[in-house]
């Protein structure tokens, strides 16, 4: 059973790779600041491997996400399906933070337009209008995190059911009390 739940974990996380639609694509990552508060945003899951089991997601070389994690590369990662009642908590941390010219040169231009502002995020402006793009100068970088653990969390009756694998203790999975 603890196999079939892990393996079922990767394949969901992989199913939002192949559609767009599913629940898994969009998560929050959780990182550390340099004054040790925590800072959560909405990331869009763009790589998953089993093994070594890694997450991928892109992003602005200038964001303070990258800073943070370039100061404490532990991060946490929360995927939430509300149609299967399924949640995974995932404790990461970084591996590589990577300038990938050759994938941001094949993204589309609205996708490169996220990683082509002139400003860096998170810069005040006067209003939306004010932002310009600079498509020849691109801030894409692929962030890869390294999976220490993971919880799998199933809300079901009669009991729900929680269980926690981790790198430590060579993906063996633990029942947790919900």
């Amino acid at each position: 059973m603890y196999t079939d739940l892990l393996n079922d974990a990767k394949k969901q996380l992989a199913g939002a790779i192949v559609h767009k639609k599913h629940p898994f694509r969009y998560f929050t990552l959780t990182t550390v600041g340099k004054e040790g508060s925590p800072h959560s945003r909405t990331v869009v899951l763009r790589g998953v491997e089993s093994d070594p089991f890694t997450i991928k997601v892109y992003t602005d070389t200038r964001s303070a996400k990258v800073q943070q994690l370039i100061q404490d590369p532990r991060a946490a990662l929360l995927f939430y399906d509300s149609s299967q009642l399924l949640q995974l908590s995932i404790k990461a941390q970084l591996l590589s933070a990577t300038d990938a010219e050759s994938t941001f040169a094949a993204l589309t231009e609205p996708m490169k337009k996220d990683y082509s502002s002139t400003l860096a995020p998170g810069t005040p402006i006067e209003g939306p209008d004010q932002v310009t793009y600079n498509f020849n100068q691109g801030y894409f970088t692929i962030l890869t995190f390294e999976v220490i653990s993971l919880e799998y969390l199933k809300l079901k009756r009669p009991n729900h059911l929680r269980i926690r694998f981790s790198a430590e203790e060579n993906w063996k999975g633990v029942f947790l009390t919900p």
